[in-house]
């Protein structure tokens, strides 16, 4: 049986039971074995205990709740082995994805960051994602940066193995309420190497309990702050930086065709940094002050023909 020492796959979880032993059987069953660990962030019952005793994997529970993005970086802190992937409890690996990132590694010694492409798994079945990636060895994440302006956002960072000493901590992302995992690679990525796997080695999973959709208010209002405030400034082409306004402009537009008023009213009275960003946004751009105080249902109707007329900038 072939195993490698250079990989750990955690697991972080809470509570959700459905399709965690389908994830972690994932992990387990690779053609060449790693270090599996699964991290429970003080869940209510003993079942994630329970399936880790029966398959033999080692198995962490925290005290009290750190929170869904501590318990991620716990996967980092605990493991022992020079690349993490953090696997959600509700996704699969291909049996083929450490032997791809071994023979990615082979070929690139230095690689900071693996990902592969993936499908999204869903009640319907398998079925493609609207994403457009770079694939191959990239020395430097500028191609990412770009090509997260110029085909949106949609970077697989859960489909990632990343070199521990390079990978978030805590304290890096504990202000990131939102699509933090985008915010932190998009943020570092010109630091980092990269090597995309054009094969769907991953299957991310869409369901109603999800965090993006249980949380999709202040995920949708970071994906705005991520277009102007990290992607735009992390870019020299004017036109990439024009895109990126244009990106986040369309996303805030689309954050009022979703949000009820009362939703909104509670956006802008919070006091974290994405709410600081809609309200200097709001003060400083007139028609996105306008669209604001039209009725919601308005503007839900108007935003496909609002966006062919592009005034952002």
């Amino acid at each position: 049986m072939s195993f490698t020492d250079l990989l750990t796959i955690s697991m972080p979880c809470y509570e959700r039971k459905d399709f965690f032993l389908d994830a972690l059987e994932s992990a387990l069953n690779q053609t060449v074995k790693c270090k599996v660990i699964v991290i429970d962030n003080c869940s209510s019952h003993n079942y994630f205990e329970e399936i880790c005793k029966e398959k033999n994997v080692h198995y962490y529970r925290n005290d009290t709740n750190i929170g869904m993005i501590a318990n991620f970086a716990k996967g980092y802190e605990l493991s022992e082995t020079k690349y993490t992937m953090n696997l959600q409890d509700d996704d699969q690996l291909s049996p083929y994805y450490v032997e791809a990132f071994l023979h990615a590694l082979e070929l690139h010694p230095g690689i900071d960051v693996f990902f592969s492409d993936f499908v999204m798994l869903t009640s319907q079945g398998e079925k493609p994602h609207g994403h457009t990636l770079p694939f191959g060895y990239m020395e430097s994440g500028k191609k990412i940066i770009e090509y997260g302006i110029k085909y949106k956002l949609g970077f697989p960072y859960m489909a990632s193995v990343i070199n521990k000493t390079k990978a978030y901590r805590y304290v890096d992302v504990e202000d990131c309420i939102g699509s933090y995992d985008w915010e932190w690679i998009y943020s570092v990525a010109d630091k980092l190497s990269f090597y995309g796997d054009n094969r769907k080695l991953y299957k991310y999973r869409v369901h109603e309990n999800q965090d993006t959709k249980v949380n999709s208010l202040i995920y949708r209002l970071s994906l705005p702050y991520i277009y102007d405030v990290i992607l735009k400034e992390n870019v020299s082409d004017s036109k990439f930086k024009k895109k990126a306004l244009r990106n986040a402009f369309w996303e805030l537009v689309q954050l009022k065709s979703f949000a009820r008023s009362k939703d909104l009213e509670m956006l802008l009275s919070d006091k974290n940094k994405y709410n600081k960003y809609l309200k200097v946004k709001l003060s400083s751009n007139f028609h996105l002050r306008m669209i604001f105080l039209m009725p919601q249902w308005f503007v839900h109707l108007m935003y496909k023909i609002l966006k062919k007329t592009d005034f952002s900038v």
